[in-house]
């Protein structure tokens, strides 16, 4: 077994192959700029199960070439993608990217016979709005017309499962997908959630956070860990019974989040705009169906937000907080 990891020293993909090289996977690490730190951190981690490569996935012969030397790759986990503001900025480069791109990588699974396929999806095929589904969790049967979408980079994710659909359908490969909230944790470098680094991140070391949103504003919220420990599940597990997932953890609101974070930090300063419209996104997913399938329950938003804490403070080079004492400390059930 040898995985492929596109965007693999980005936000989620180098835990993606932290999480496979920690299982004795080796893993190929392939990102169109990859990060040195990241490279450092995986090399050292390894024991010699890691190699970076170089690849734009929009570009079919940079994946073929990473076949060619490594032709007993398995799996491939996707991750190379533009995010939102990206694509709203470079409508050319992110078709290239995310659509020519992921194209490539259907047409390499099919060419290659690999095991699996698993790529992310988005929260974003559900469109801008909780409303039209009302109050209740949205399933992975739920689906929002165009005219309900605020996001291009949301319409991408669907001609992405629709095209990887049809690759099922038509030769009987083998593509999953996740279709992951708000990603958090320490470490993210672009797209149009930095907000969901800052809400913990500067708190984490005493500097004060504003937020680009009103207090009452909901959202779903996964840790980043536990959103690659879902990736490589799924890509582990030997069969599977669907296509799509609700990647999902905790749905509260920014007030409630805040809450979380005092709980941990008691004099952080977090700040809204209360006369900022709400995120643009929906804020309730049904998570059974994944939870069931790989039998994996994403941590507490609690402890998901004190590993957040500790990662950030480990990069400014403070001590960690430790929950034990904590726990003491406050008096409260974890």
């Amino acid at each position: 077994m040898k995985f492929l990891v596109t965007g693999g020293t980005g936000f989620i993909g180098w835990r993606v192959a932290r999480n496979l090289l920690s299982r004795g996977v080796p893993v190929v690490v392939a990102d169109w700029n990859i990060d040195p730190s990241v490279q450092r951190r995986l090399t050292a981690e390894s024991g010699g199960l890691a190699e970076f490569v170089e690849c734009d996935v929009s570009d079919a012969h940079d994946i073929a070439r990473i076949f060619s030397a490594h032709p007993e790759i398995t799996h491939a986990v996707h991750l190379a993608y533009l995010m939102s503001a990206e694509v709203e900025a470079d409508p050319p480069l992110s078709v290239r990217v995310n659509v020519l791109g992921m194209a490539n990588m259907f047409e390499t699974a099919l060419k290659h016979r690999l095991q699996r396929l698993v790529f992310t999806s988005s929260e974003t095929v559900y469109g801008a709005s909780q409303r039209i589904y009302g109050d209740r969790p949205i399933t992975e049967v739920d689906f929002c017309s165009p005219a309900d979408h605020v996001f291009t980079y949301g319409v991408m994710k669907i001609l992405n499962e629709f095209m990887a659909q049809k690759y099922v359908q038509r030769h009987g490969i083998d593509i999953v997908c996740t279709r992951p909230p708000v990603v958090f944790g320490h470490g993210r470098k672009r797209g149009s959630l930095l907000w969901a680094e800052s809400f913990v991140s500067l708190p984490a070391i005493g500097e004060p956070v504003s937020l680009p949103f009103a207090s009452e504003t909901r959202d779903c919220w996964v840790y980043v860990d536990d959103c690659a420990e879902q990736l490589v599940r799924l890509a582990l597990k030997p069969t599977l019974a669907h296509f799509s997932y609700n990647s999902t953890g905790c749905s509260v609101s920014a007030r409630q989040f805040a809450d979380c974070v005092r709980y941990w930090l008691p004099e952080a300063k977090i700040a809204f705009d209360e006369n900022k419209p709400v995120t643009p996104l929906v804020d309730d997913l049904d998570g059974s169906r994944l939870v069931e399938e790989i039998d994996f329950t994403p941590r507490t938003l609690k402890a998901g937000i004190l590993a957040h804490i500790n990662e950030a403070r480990e990069a400014a080079s403070l001590p960690p907080l430790a929950a034990a004492s904590h726990h003491l400390k406050r008096g409260a059930q974890l």
